[in-house]
């Protein structure tokens, strides 16, 4: 049945093309081959774009001043005490206390690296240093590296020291630490990394011998104190047995002398032991303090009473022991000879234990208060909140129980300085003064042993810090990285390309395809190529062309190339409209459009001048009143016309229909201009006139107005036998066409087909794999170009 089909009469809400229309997508489905084809009509555009941002990237990627990276490894290692010994017990005391070898962790000497303090240490050394080998300032010291070389203030370049430095753990089951800065100079980079690990290790190292300058301070004034008594002390006895002979105390005295003294000197150690303890948790408290004021004190009252009265009874038990064998010095080599010993020393582990299981939950229990407070702060500071917390509450509990010890002892040394009140005048005096003489001697010499001991544990403190790997001077820079940023940069080109476009063609409203025009419901008659180059390539810049002494437009390629597929175009127009339905009887043929200027009235002429070849009587009839064009197309005179022959009886329709240069081919054009052109065209005089022609014409072709501007048309589209719709490609909107269309069915028109002018394929969103009528389009198209 040919191409398309309308049934019965031309229902205006069936689409009777027969099959060659792809079938309809699901609304949700995405048209791959679609957006293919898209990309392939902007391929250009998008390439264009796309190396835009790709030499905008390479123009950028050079443009960056170039930033080299250098490394290094440190291994951080516990910092125990470095000397033999027995005596080493104070000092291993101030590493625990302090928190410094054994009691530090990686985590604390990851914040040391990242503290202010060394930030600072290492600002004031470049800032000391100024240039590098090469004799060029360090780029760090420059207001704006290499703009400006103004020197930037201290606190300037330890913030870039901190934001240019990272530290991390080189693996986890190592204490190794790897050290990076990156620099605009290589020199510069290789130098802050050693910089770093040497400032480190002496940071640590001050930290270290620092940690005992308070205990050294307590221990060198009561040295100095003790020294002084005891020289006071020995002058008094002297004096005394020269006043009265008196030269010995008896046994039992000594014994209670020698007692006192033990406890006097046990009593010394502890006040020691209470410094160092005492300013560690100061220390810890400042930390605290720093990371969140008044956190210390929410740390300071977690030892409990009984925790308390267990280390008052371990004190009372420890002296007692002390005493015994003081007492029995035979019993220190073999303890398990006297059961009373033995039944102390399990009392005191009892103690202990018990003690120790206190503590440990009130450090859980600690743990639990905080936890709310940990889970909003940072890792790395919550872990370092944690770890000073449990410190102090250590030292809280071993504070505690230096204070537990220490009322111990002055209770029992109360009890034994009773003893002195018994003895007979001459002898309490004789027996206080030696005990006090031999108190501070016993105490001189303790105090001399702890002070050498601590002064020796302080200088023979180190660095922790071992350096590994030292910084290398790298050659090649490490940003910008040049090739990542060439392919970001042509991918964000791509996309910003395929963005641009698509996003134009979601907002595109005219008619770029043949597929929107087929799916407005309606057969697509043919597809007209775009002939403005075959027009230049044959008439040049000329618009007309003379033809037996008539100038025709170059644009009726249908006379003047007959050959070529425009003209080819138009027979298939042709024989779509009479051959494609024999049922129907196309005699009348109203040409209209939703705008102008999309080829209606050339359409129209060469239609006829199609059917005039065929042998087919034809009469073309110009209704456009307001416009009218189709003289200047055949080279006739507008004047005497249509107008003429309704206003004037006297002018005969012979005089106004002119033969034109196209055998068969007659033109009524529309004569002069009318005051109302709808008032003419709605005229019965008009219909008749049309009624009157008729019968001597086999098809009457009528160009009228755009029917989506004016509706000057409507008035003859009711006795015509079908319309065809003109748009044209790329320029009319598919709005526009739709209400046009629209309006044709609100009229009842007898819609025949469109026709799609002006098509340019390579500009359009058409591919090849839609239907076979749309292939020939194609096929049609490029046969042109090729005939060109």
């Amino acid at each position: 049945m040919g191409q398309f089909e309308r049934g019965n009469g031309f229902s205006a809400n069936k689409n009777l093309y027969n099959g060659d229309y792809p079938n309809e997508l699901d609304p949700d489905e995405i048209d791959l081959i679609k957006l293919f084809s898209i990309i392939l009509r902007y391929k250009w555009i998008i390439a264009g774009i796309t190396l835009m941002f790709t030499i905008a990237s390479v123009i950028y990627s050079y443009s960056i001043i170039p930033v080299y990276e250098s490394d290094g490894t440190i291994l951080i290692k516990d910092d125990q005490n470095r000397y033999p010994g027995g005596g080493a017990e104070l000092s291993n005391l101030l590493s625990a206390t302090y928190g410094i070898g054994m009691g530090s962790t990686l985590s604390n000497e990851l914040q040391v690296f990242r503290s202010r303090s060394m930030s600072f240490t290492l600002a004031n050394r470049v800032i000391q240093e100024d240039v590098m080998k090469n004799g060029s300032r360090f780029p760090i010291l420059w207001r704006a590296f290499p703009d400006d070389s103004t020197v930037v203030t201290r606190d300037s370049v330890a913030t870039r020291i901190r934001n240019n430095m990272d530290i991390v753990r080189q693996d986890q089951d190592t204490d190794m630490l790897r050290i990076t800065f990156k620099s605009y100079s290589p020199l510069e980079a290789a130098w802050m990394v050693d910089q770093a690990i040497e400032g480190y290790t002496d940071l640590s190292q001050q930290q270290n011998r620092g940690a005992a300058s308070s205990a050294l301070d307590f221990l060198e004034r009561e040295r100095e104190l003790i020294r002084e008594e005891l020289n006071e002390n020995e002058q008094r006895l002297r004096v005394y047995m020269n006043e009265t002979g008196l030269i010995q105390v008896d046994e039992q005295t000594s014994a209670a002398i020698e007692r006192i003294s033990e406890l006097e000197a046990q009593r010394q150690e502890l006040q020691v032991r209470k410094v160092a303890v005492t300013s560690a948790i100061s220390a810890y408290e400042q930390q605290l303090d720093e990371i969140k004021p008044g956190l210390a004190d929410q740390f300071s009252d977690n030892v409990g009473t009984t925790l308390e009265r267990y280390q008052y009874r371990l004190a009372e038990l420890e002296t007692e022991k002390l005493l015994l064998l003081q007492r029995n010095p035979s019993l220190r080599d073999q303890p398990d000879q006297e059961p009373y010993l033995v039944e102390i020393e399990d009392q005191i582990q009892l103690l202990r234990r018990e003690i120790n299981r206190i503590a440990s939950t009130l450090v859980d229990e600690s743990a639990d208060a905080y936890i709310g407070f940990l889970s909003n702060t940072d890792n790395g500071i919550a872990g370092r909140i944690t770890e000073l917390r449990t410190q102090l509450i250590e030292l809280r509990i071993e504070e505690s129980q230096y204070l537990a010890q220490e009322t111990a002892i002055d209770e029992r040394m109360a009890a034994e300085n009773e003893f002195f009140n018994n003895l007979p005048d001459n002898m309490i005096e004789l027996a206080r003064l030696k005990r006090d003489a031999e108190i501070q001697e016993e105490l001189f010499l303790t105090i001399s042993q702890q002070y050498a001991e601590t002064a020796l544990w302080e200088q023979t403190q180190f660095g922790q810090g071992r350096p590994l790997d030292y910084a290398f001077v790298p050659d090649k820079p490490t940003e910008p990285k040049k090739r990542m940023i060439v392919i970001v940069g042509f991918l964000l080109g791509g996309i910003v390309s395929l963005g641009a476009v698509f996003t134009r063609e979601l907002f595109n409203n005219t008619l770029d395809s043949v597929d929107h025009l087929k799916e407005r419901g309606y057969p697509l008659l043919t597809v007209i190529p775009d002939m403005t180059n075959r027009m230049k390539e044959i008439f040049g810049d000329s618009k007309t062309v003379t033809i037996q002494g008539k100038s025709i437009s170059t644009s009726l390629l249908s006379i003047t190339d007959s050959i070529s597929p425009v003209s080819e175009s138009f027979r298939r127009l042709h024989n779509n409209i009479i051959y494609s339905h024999p049922d129907e009887n196309f005699k009348r043929i109203l040409i209209t459009s939703s705008a102008k200027g999309e080829g209606k009235s050339t359409v129209s002429t060469n239609l006829a001048v199609i059917l005039a070849d065929s042998g087919k009587k034809v009469l073309i009839i110009d209704s456009d009143l307001r416009r009218p064009n189709l003289h200047k197309l055949l080279g006739e005179n507008r004047i005497p016309g249509l107008i003429d022959t309704l206003f004037n009886d006297d002018i005969e329709l012979s005089q106004v229909i002119r033969e034109t240069v196209v055998p068969n081919l007659d033109l009524l054009t529309t004569g002069q201009e009318p005051p109302n052109p709808s008032a003419v065209l709605q005229s019965e005089k008009l219909k008749g006139l049309i009624d009157q022609v008729e019968e001597h014409y086999d098809h009457i072709i009528i160009d009228t107005a755009p029917y989506g501007i004016i509706t000057d048309a409507a008035p003859l589209i009711p006795i015509v036998d079908g319309v065809v719709l003109i748009a044209r490609f790329g320029e009319t909107p598919i709005n526009e066409l739709n209400q046009s269309i629209e309006n044709l069915e609100r009229v009842h028109a007898k819609i025949i087909g469109t026709v799609l002018t002006a098509y340019n394929y390579e500009k359009s969103g058409d591919y090849y794999t839609r239907s076979n009528g749309h292939y020939d389009y194609q096929r049609a198209y490029k046969d042109y170009n090729r005939s060109i």
